[in-house]
């Protein structure tokens, strides 16, 4: 992809690289398309909390982005964190294209609206699945892409192919395996992400703009906060939930999930939380 797409140039990539906490060089290897990917779901949270305080849009433009994710110390949805990775890795001299997928593990269906985006990276002749945005259940580093392929960690996953040739990215968990999202690899662009943010921002349907939903990902355990249910996933062992007060699930934002609020949006989730 050109820079003139993904505005690569217009990185801010020290100040990226300070934020994930990455040291060291950068080039377009899989050495440091890995080391990326770690550091960014270490560092940056999902966070739909803009889809909740009163915001009327959520920018996608690189600048606005940047403020708000590198310099502000805040995460993103997918659609955002997507479009900041897309840039970092522009400007490294990496090859990918973007693709839309279907989640599953929330929805139970396979036939809902293509709302996550990820990455497909090209690295010596080889294709991986580079996904920092699904959350508690996605990836850590990146995945080969090819069918069958198996990352086997502390956190396990896999990809399958259906006979509908989706592919569908699996988390391998002790009780069975649970089927992240389904995707084909029909490229997507800066433009469609708009449509999609829109969707995500706007419509009564959306799963992001009317409960908060925070998920971060770090090496030895994972975290979902749904509302007030917060879930904590460890290495082989059986997903806990607990239900947390109202100043519980606020607190568990910084806490736990690394944002500061501000108080008037402190405020504002308030009102989320306590419901219509």
């Amino acid at each position: 992809m050109s820079g003139s797409m993904w505005r690569g140039s217009d990185v801010d990539l020290d100040a990226y690289l300070t934020r994930v906490g990455y040291e060291g060089d950068v080039a377009p290897d899989l050495s440091t398309l890995r080391r990326l990917h770690i550091a960014h779901v270490d560092a940056i949270p999902f966070d739909n909390l803009d889809a909740l305080i009163g915001r009327t849009e959520v920018p996608l433009d690189l600048d606005h982005l940047q403020d708000k994710i590198v310099r502000g110390g805040r995460g993103g949805w997918c659609l955002e964190q997507v479009v900041l990775m897309a840039a970092v890795l522009d400007r490294i001299g990496f090859t990918f294209t973007a693709f839309a997928g279907r989640t599953r593990i929330r929805t139970g269906s396979k036939f809902g609206p293509a709302l996550h985006v990820a990455l497909l990276v090209d690295v010596d002749g080889e294709k991986w699945l580079h996904d920092v945005s699904f959350g508690a259940h996605g990836l850590h580093e990146p995945l080969r892409f090819a069918e069958n392929s198996l990352l086997e960690d502390d956190f396990s996953f896999d990809l399958v192919r259906e006979e509908t040739g989706e592919h569908v990215l699996r988390f391998i968990r002790p009780e069975e395996p649970a089927e992240l999202y389904g995707f084909t690899t029909d490229v997507r662009y800066p433009s469609d992400f708009e449509l999609l943010n829109h969707f995500c921002l706007t419509h009564p349907r959306s799963p992001f703009n009317h409960r908060m939903i925070l998920q971060r990902t770090q090496p030895k355990v994972r975290h979902l906060l749904v509302g007030t249910a917060l879930t904590e996933i460890r290495p082989g062992e059986p997903a806990t939930v607990r239900e947390l007060d109202e100043a519980e699930a606020l607190a568990a934002s910084e806490e736990i999930f690394g944002i500061t609020l501000k108080p008037d949006d402190v405020q504002a989730l308030r009102k989320t939380l306590a419901g219509p």
